[in-house]
């Protein structure tokens, strides 16, 4: 039997090697055909687009969107894809005219964005392996680029006849550069409304013929409440420099800064027509600089900036944006946030902020020292530990309200712990319904789910987080739907009728202080007799929002009416959204000739670049118009929702910055957010 067995050795191996060849295949089949596996949209060959004899793959759209999304930069795939079309569109009318680029202006490009700055030759293994990781062969590299050398032949075919004259350069240069001394009126509808004192009888008359929008059609439910500060919490908590010095040891390296320092290229917008080319501008500035390997440099940056951005206080420096940029939660606006998600050396994309767009570059960042940070990580960890220390009281203090169900009793008990007066733990509400303002904490979803579920008079809920603490519920008593009552709902009422009254008479007043202010220095008396005040702008340059706080804002309108005026005029009442503008101009500083004489040259060649983008814009646009109404456009939506999806299930929600948000703990009760994630 041995004997045979060995006879029979290498017929069981062969038959080993073949049963692992059948296993792997049948685990790649099954897992291919497993359903809700995840699917690799890299690779896809599925059309989600065609454009004239051209297809765009789903394949293709992942791979830039992914491209993106490595420089952080995460862009709905419809903006992608509408970058694709916008490329192939570009590619098939050069190919329409004529304008492809040779085979030999390929070679040429390729050799200058590859030219060895010491002097030596052309490296041929470097460019391949360039090309390979960039497009993923040296083919699809090579067609990018013949694609570019085609869109600029096109672009100058397009342009070849827009020309500019030194006039509108120069009206253009007066109109960005001339400086005013205005006195103005902005009217706000919550200004005029301010000023409304309504009486008993109009408040009522309103009410009763609005009667049906204050009906309440949802429970309401007075609640008496247990309320714990986390802040007085914190208050006991001590916190030696041992503890903050391994709290700051612990601090990943971006977190031991002061901030980063940051370049900027802004390009006006100056009417809404330059909107395109000034954003066509602004991706060909980012597209030239990404043509070379690696980060760009402060002075590469600085010498664009110089001759291309249009903010003179930061142009003249290189666009050296004055102060470091810090991460700042509370403003997800800020343009300037997002250099914070990027490395040193690399630029944002185009970001479109207010009318102007701007391409920013990260710096270095400046190390701040543990003496530097102390008093912050000591405000962070005493907010996390004092969460902490007060969620798990809020726990002990619901389970025993639940048990003696009165709230004065517990909160003595619990008072000393809590670091708070029972006059100050023992609070109530009104009858209140969802969506209604608590008294402390306004509106809070939190609250109303917490209270959600109790029903008999007596029932005691779980702890809520609520703003500043935690709140452990009690109901005192409820009310089922019915008609208001005036006086329940008396202030909505005075608001609702004020805003109305304001809404009806802004005009007019707006009107009356043109109408009676005969120059600009008696603007401001005009405004006080309608109980308003009037504000000041030194030294105003059209494009500026016109103003205080987030109500400021300019319009087209109203810009031509302050370059129109002469010193002492006062415009009329100007609408702006849903604000009015009376504004005098007390004088005005015209630009000067001689910078213009200094800057002649660089502003023409701003301004023809400015047109060529727009016209070149309408062209592109007018083709895609053409092209969708012959159908030689057509997007597959259902393939595009799959990258959709899959795009969606892999993202990981996040706090503005890009930080990571952690997951929500289970725990018996009512949800418990987070504790503040940051020391700040």
């Amino acid at each position: 039997m041995l004997k045979f067995f060995k006879r029979m050795e290498r017929t069981r191996n062969v038959i080993l090697v073949v049963f692992a060849v059948l296993l792997v295949v049948s685990l790649i089949v099954f897992g291919a055909l497993q359903p809700g596996g995840p699917e690799n949209l890299l690779v896809s060959t599925d059309v989600v687009a065609k454009v004239g004899g051209e297809s765009i793959t789903l394949g293709e759209l992942a791979t830039q969107q992914q491209n993106f999304q490595q420089r952080r930069q995460n862009l709905p795939s419809s903006i992608l894809l509408d970058g694709l079309i916008r490329q192939r569109m570009i590619k098939n009318e050069a190919a329409r005219l004529g304008l492809t680029a040779s085979d030999a202006e390929v070679a040429e490009a390729i050799r200058e964005i590859f030219r060895p700055e010491d002097g030596e030759e052309f490296d041929q293994g470097q460019y391949e392996q360039i090309a390979l990781r960039q497009a993923g062969s040296v083919a699809a590299y090579e067609e990018t680029i013949r694609d570019e050398i085609s869109a600029g032949k096109v672009r100058a075919f397009v342009t070849s006849g827009v020309r500019v004259s030194e006039a509108e350069v120069l009206e253009d240069f007066r109109r960005r550069n001339t400086k005013f001394d205005l006195s103005y009126v902005a009217i706000s509808t919550g200004q005029i409304a301010e000023t409304i004192k309504p009486t008993d009888e109009e408040l009522t008359k309103y009410f009763e013929e609005n009667k049906k929008d204050y009906y309440i059609s949802l429970p309401q439910k007075k609640i008496r409440y247990i309320y714990l500060e986390t802040s007085k919490v914190g208050q006991t908590l001590n916190l030696t420099d041992e503890i903050l010095k391994a709290e700051y040891d612990k601090l990943p390296e971006e977190r031991r800064q002061k901030g980063v320092n940051v370049q900027e290229i802004v390009l006006r917008v100056s009417k809404p027509d330059f909107d395109a080319a000034q954003l066509e501008k602004a991706n060909q500035i980012v597209q030239n600089f990404r043509k070379g390997e690696g980060p760009v440099s402060q002075e590469q940056f600085a010498e664009i900036a110089q001759g291309q951005s249009e903010r003179p206080s930061t142009a003249r420096n290189g666009g050296r944006v004055d102060g470091l940029v810090r991460l700042n939660p509370n403003n997800p606006d800020d343009p300037y946030q997002r250099v914070l998600t990027i490395n040193e050396g690399e630029i944002t994309e185009p970001i479109k902020f207010g009318s102007d767009y701007f391409i920013l570059r990260r710096g270095k960042a400046e190390p701040k020292s543990f003496e530097e940070m102390k008093k912050e990580l000591e405000v962070g960890l005493r907010n996390r530990r004092a969460y902490a220390a007060n969620s798990e009281l809020a726990q002990k203090v619901a389970a025993r309200l639940k048990e003696v169900k009165d709230a004065q009793k517990v909160a003595a008990e619990f008072a000393q712990q809590a670091n708070m007066s029972v006059s100050d733990m023992v609070r109530e509400t009104d009858y209140v319904k969802p969506g209604d303002e608590v008294a402390g904490f306004g509106v809070s979803q939190d609250f109303e789910q917490g209270i959600a579920p109790l029903e008999e008079n007596g029932a005691v809920g779980e702890r809520i987080p609520v703003p500043g603490g935690f709140a452990i519920p009690i109901l005192l008593d409820k009310k089922d739907p019915r008609d208001a009552t005036f006086e329940e709902v008396r202030q909505r009422v005075t608001e609702a009728y004020k805003v109305g009254e304001a809404r009806n008479r802004i005009e007019q007043i707006a009107k009356d202080i043109a109408s009676g202010a005969q120059n600009a220095s008696g603007l401001s008396g005009a405004a006080s007799s309608k109980n308003l005040e009037a504000g000041e702008a030194k030294d105003f340059i059209l494009g500026s929002p016109l103003g205080e706080g987030p109500t400021a804002s300019t319009s087209q309108a109203l810009e031509e009416a302050i370059y129109d005026a002469k010193a002492g005029d006062v415009t009329n009442a100007i609408q702006v959204g849903d604000n009015w503008y009376v504004v005098g101009v007390n004088g005005r500083e015209e630009a000067s000739t001689e910078e213009f004489n200094a800057q002649r040259d660089s502003l023409v060649e701003q301004m023809l670049m400015q047109k060529r983008g727009q016209v070149f814009a309408d062209y592109i646009a007018a083709v895609r118009q053409r092209m969708e109404q012959n159908g030689e456009i057509v997007i597959y939506k259902d393939v595009l929702a799959r990258l959709d999806a899959q795009t969606q299930e892999n993202q990981q929600p996040q706090f503005p910055g890009g930080i990571p948000i952690p997951p929500m703990p289970q725990q018996q009760g009512a949800p418990v957010p987070p504790p503040p994630s940051g020391d700040e």
